[in-house]
């Protein structure tokens, strides 16, 4: 069985390729900025014998360096049964201060590259099945100030995904979406200690979650244990709302 991951290098997506090789999966996964993060992990993973994942450079904001990406996956590996858009940016500031470059970089990089994934690597899948796991976020679901971009984004790959349930179930392609609450990653750094605290005062498990609470519903969700759920999202998030 094959996965390919977007954002692979660093974070949630990290811990999805790790999980994904333990439970027997060969895994190419894309990174932008973090190449020795991205080397490092398949150091980690690959051994003289055995060629478990591939690190390939991709701007996922490109539809090119998608295509080569799939490409190169399929030249390598032969299939895709598995895809995991997890690759997301985030950014924090008033709608009246939202630049419109940055509108368009954080649409580009949370949902068009979801879309370029899936138009990609949905021939491959036709066939034989697959699942599609996309990476949204409870911000996508409930919204938040002063990140409006974010939030429509990550709405927007909630729709994208019950959307394409509908449309290639018959070909026994499954899609879900995982929405994460709060996960102790680089990407919430951004945020203060008071924010922070509130949004565990408004999470019922009165904490922060790790990046393996997401990769193990990732794991369940590409593996037949889900055989009959698609066009989901579930919630990831210590009960925030």
């Amino acid at each position: 069985m094959v996965a390919i991951v977007t954002g692979g290098a660093k974070g949630i997506g990290r811990e999805i390729v790790k999980n994904l090789v333990a439970e027997g999966y060969k895994v190419a996964f894309c990174y932008n900025k973090s190449e020795s993060d991205a080397l490092s992990l398949c150091k980690q993973l690959n051994d003289n014998s055995n060629l478990n994942c591939i690190a390939v450079k991709c701007d996922v904001r490109s539809y090119d360096n998608i295509k080569a990406f799939v490409k190169q996956t399929i030249d390598v590996f032969g299939s895709i049964d598995v895809v995991v858009n997890n690759a997301g940016l985030a950014n924090y500031d008033l709608l009246i201060d939202l630049k419109l470059n940055d509108w368009r970089n954080i649409m580009s990089v949370n949902l068009d590259s979801v879309f370029y994934m899936c138009r990609e690597c949905v021939p491959y899948m036709l066939e034989k099945g697959g699942s599609i796991i996309n990476i949204s976020s409870v911000w996508g679901i409930y919204g938040a100030a002063c990140e409006v971009a974010y939030s429509s984004s990550k709405a927007g790959v909630i729709g994208l995904t019950k959307a394409l349930a509908q449309e290639v179930g018959g070909n026994n392609i499954r899609v879900n979406c995982l929405a994460p609450g709060a996960i102790d990653t680089d990407m919430n750094k951004c945020h203060s200690k008071e924010t922070i605290e509130d949004i565990v005062y408004r999470t019922p498990l009165n904490k922060i979650g790790e990046t393996k609470d997401i990769a193990d519903i990732v794991v369940y969700l590409a593996s037949s244990k889900s055989k009959f759920i698609t066009g989901q999202v579930i919630e990831v998030s210590g009960g925030f709302k």
